[in-house]
């Protein structure tokens, strides 16, 4: 009976000696909150991010970043980690720096990025991109891509609308004018349209001005459209532009529109545009020439 009780006694005396150890080794209270159940977890040695991924909200994107050490073990970091998101064109349209500490980690060492959709500029497409290039403590940089997220994005029209905007700001205004039969064109402006898409494409442009004076409708068929530079050197036109609609011009009314030229150089000397439309009473060609500048 003696026996028993000393034996009891012996194995209660270690029951306790182990459960000081316990609770003295989840002392450190940051890695506690981690998460003091996974012994994987150590701090501050983040050889590299194991998991980075974007989740949408109602009005945010969440990013969830996870580090690990060289071993694979989930880690703690400290630094500053410098998330960027970008548009499947690679338009940067976020840009924010981050401060990580273990005091900010949750479950399983896991970080929250959080960045309200108010805060990212619209995207050219419907989905993008995010990388996040940590810098610890040390001075030591990793990375990690995650693709396919949901962005914010611009519609058609108002794509359109910001290439309408920009060739408006940069175009050189011209204003020559010519009247042949009845019928006064004048150029409005010329310069380089961006035409946005995965590979951006930008082509020249001219606008015109066309007025029929005449009490009956006007025939508009240009041929050898090109525009010329100081040198001769032509460049043709090619379809897309607005005129392109256009076969006549209603009676004692104007139309205007435009034209897009390809593989014009933007350094372009004393630009000119050139046409032939329709011929004169003796049969000869109408030959417009203007000044684009």
């Amino acid at each position: 009976m003696v026996k028993k009780i000393v034996i009891g006694v012996f194995c209660m005396i270690s029951l306790l000696l182990l459960c000081g150890c316990t609770e003295t080794d989840s002392g450190d209270q940051a890695l506690d909150e981690v998460d003091s159940g996974d012994e994987n977890i150590v701090s501050d040695d983040a050889e590299y991010i194991g998991t980075f991924y974007a989740a949408k909200t109602d009005n945010s994107l969440k990013f969830t970043l996870i580090f690990n050490d060289a071993e694979n073990k989930l880690v703690t970091a400290t630094g500053t980690a410098k998330l960027t998101i970008y548009d499947d064109y690679d338009n940067k349209i976020f840009e924010k720096e981050y401060v990580v500490d273990p005091s900010k980690a949750g479950t399983n060492s896991k970080y929250t990025l959080i960045v309200s959709l108010g805060d990212i500029e619209k995207g050219m497409t419907e989905s993008g991109y995010a990388e996040v290039v940590f810098t610890s403590k040390t001075g030591k940089v990793i990375n990690k891509i995650t693709n396919a997220i949901q962005i914010p994005y611009l519609t058609e029209e108002e794509i359109l609308k910001i290439s309408e905007q920009e060739f408006l700001g940069d175009a050189v205004e011209s204003g020559d004018s010519y009247e042949l039969d009845d019928v006064e064109i004048t150029i409005l402006r010329s310069g380089f349209y961006t035409i946005y898409g995965e590979e951006s494409e930008k082509i020249f442009r001219v606008d015109l001005k066309i007025e029929n004076k005449y009490g009956q409708p006007k025939d508009f068929t240009p041929s050898e459209v090109v525009v010329y530079d100081k040198y001769e050197n032509r460049y043709r036109y090619v379809s897309g532009g607005s005129l392109d609609e256009f076969s006549e011009i209603p009676s004692l009314d104007t139309i205007e529109g435009y034209w897009f030229f390809e593989e014009v150089p933007e350094n372009m000397e004393n630009p000119r545009l050139f046409f032939k439309n329709g011929r004169d009473d003796n049969g000869e060609w109408l030959i417009y020439d203007f000044n684009l500048e």
